[in-house]
């Protein structure tokens, strides 16, 4: 069960970091604002897979506190359901946080549409002003060898 477990958090770290990293590829984003991202998000993905090693030692001792039965320290299984329910809201936040990075990685990708964007309107410009100070260098030498 573990195995599967931690194998589909692999699979969903490396679906989410590949596709964030055609995003960030194909709008020529800086590589430091790639390797930021995409490691926090393997970050969060280990300290996830980490939760679910926990998760499943706390299912082995409660399956070991049924079979004991009555003997069970009553105080030890409250503060073991509690630690379930940090671990529990500790996942959720990191599930919020891995939203967050998505998000902020498919605002990068609009930015760097908008920054290519610009400099194709200003390169036209660039060409347009050499045009017009080669016509007008052409003019003067004209009047110049008149």
């Amino acid at each position: 069960m573990l195995k599967k477990v931690s194998m589909i958090v692999i699979a969903f770290s490396i679906v989410t970091t590949s596709s964030m990293a055609g995003d960030f590829c194909s709008n020529n984003v800086p590589l430091s604002q790639v390797m930021g991202a995409t490691n926090t998000l393997n970050d969060s993905t280990d300290l996830a897979a980490s939760l679910v090693t926990t998760s499943a030692n706390m299912l082995s001792l409660s399956t070991s506190l049924i079979d004991a039965g009555s003997t069970a320290n009553e105080e030890y299984v409250k503060a073991m359901l509690q630690l379930s329910q940090d671990i529990l809201d500790m996942a959720d936040n990191i599930a919020s946080m891995a939203d967050k990075i998505l998000v902020m990685a498919d605002d990068i990708g609009d930015m760097s549409d908008r920054i290519l964007e610009t400099q194709r309107i200003q390169s036209a410009n660039l060409t347009l002003t050499q045009s017009n100070i080669l016509k007008a260098q052409a003019n003067f030498n004209s009047i110049l060898n008149k």
